[in-house]
């Protein structure tokens, strides 16, 4: 009779057990998994250049001249003023175009590559005039100056024969202590020379800050070295070697600073002024011309490369003396062979066969390469603007001699 309570108890207990199995409470149970956090998508990239335009570069036949456009105001400027971003001049025949930057214009322009480097679907992939997508950001130096082309012109991407440029990965210049040559007269085999190296580019307060060009020259009649540093960072500094003291442009002067843009003068004294290349350096280039980083770092450089000056073998008995052109990255030298010649923006047919074979009616006419193109920065220097040529009417199809006009278009990234 004792053991009905414990019989009952057991029962209960039991009882719980069953009814926490049907609760779920087994170990075995099923857990349902937390659901993954849905991504966040990426940002879509906005591109910077909200604006278009259409420029009509037209010239009437054989009569020449200049015309301007202002990207900023997406019109047509005045040449004569400083707010022009890209010009155009016609000889007559072939137009050539330039930045207002450089030998061109007193304003803060340059292209990042000329159109017969540069396509039109590559730009219009960049979504800020200050970055390739696919090499990266740019600098300042990354635009190029329209240049005086002469003996101060090199085949490097800055176009100096001076200077080499970011061997270091420091984006710096680096002078290479070459020897060039300025006749007074190039007609004159008497007239007077002197020798000139390029020593550096960095001075003013620190002595660190860029545009400072200094240079060494002799008076070859007497080897009496000569040597100055200019501050050319603010615009064109013009020099007169003759007199060791900075001129003006109007004055005389016989080669001019901007930066490390170099130009020589035309003329001094009614008298044609030239210059040649006359050494370089040995060590400084490969045979294939690449620049030695490890040697233009060498403190030794100035006091090594000082003898070239008054060398006696620097005049070739044949010397081919060269003055200066103004040249920019829109208007590069063509390529190909006559009759067909790429100037870039445009192709010259200079046959009535090779301008069938082209879909013109005529020979002497331009076609448009229109998948040609460029970058080019305002003058201002804080807006940019893809270019290209879309197409060349004539006003008279059959005759090369009618009137032209060349139909540009432009994705604009207005100032900030």
């Amino acid at each position: 009779m004792m053991m009905k309570p414990s019989l009952v108890l057991s029962g209960s207990l039991f009882a719980m057990t069953l009814l926490l199995s049907a609760c779920g409470g087994s170990d075995d149970a099923t857990v349902a998994p937390t659901p993954a956090p849905t991504p966040t998508p990426a940002p879509t990239p906005v591109s910077g250049f909200t604006k278009t335009a259409t420029w009509d570069v037209a010239f009437e036949a054989k009569a020449g001249g200049e015309l301007c456009f202002d990207i900023d105001t997406q019109k047509a400027a005045d040449c004569t003023s400083d707010t022009w971003d890209v010009k155009a001049k016609d000889d007559g025949r072939i137009p050539s175009f330039f930045t207002n930057s450089g030998t061109s214009g007193a304003g803060k322009g340059g292209a990042v590559a000329s159109p017969l480097d540069a396509k039109w679907v590559d730009l219009k992939k960049w979504l800020n005039g200050m970055a390739d997508p696919v090499s990266g950001a740019l600098d300042a130096n990354s635009y190029i100056k329209d240049f005086a082309e002469g003996v101060f012109t090199g085949t490097n991407p800055i176009k100096s024969a001076a200077f080499e440029y970011d061997l270091a990965g420091d984006h710096k210049l680096s002078p290479n202590f070459k020897v060039f040559l300025i006749s007074e007269d190039t007609t004159n085999p008497a007239a007077k020379q002197f020798a000139l190296q390029v020593t550096g580019y960095y001075g003013g307060t620190g002595g660190a800050v860029s545009g400072f060009p200094s240079i060494r020259w002799v008076d070859r009649t007497s080897n009496n070295e000569l040597s100055a540093t200019l501050d050319a960072s603010k615009g064109w500094v013009y020099f007169d070697l003759a007199k060791n003291a900075v001129s003006t442009e109007t004055g005389t002067w016989h080669i001019a600073f901007n930066r490390n843009s170099m130009k020589l003068n035309s003329s001094v004294a009614g008298k044609p002024l030239g210059g040649l290349l006359a050494k370089t350096p040995d060590g400084f280039y490969t045979a294939e011309g690449k620049a030695i980083a490890a040697k233009f770092a060498d403190t030794n450089n100035l006091a090594q490369t000082r003898a070239l000056l008054t060398a006696t073998d620097l005049l070739p008995a044949k010397p081919k003396w060269l003055s200066d052109k103004n040249a920019s990255p829109l208007s590069p030298s063509a390529k190909g062979n006559y009759p067909v010649l790429d100037y870039g923006w445009y192709t010259y047919y200079g046959n009535d066969a090779e301008a069938t074979k082209a879909g013109l009616a005529a020979a002497h006419m331009l076609k448009a390469n229109s998948d040609a193109a460029t970058m080019i920065r305002s003058a201002e220097g804080n807006s940019f603007a893809r270019m290209h040529l879309k197409e060349v009417q004539y006003a008279d199809p059959k005759n090369a001699s009618s009137k032209k006009t060349l139909k540009f278009e432009f994705d604009i990234q207005p100032k900030s």
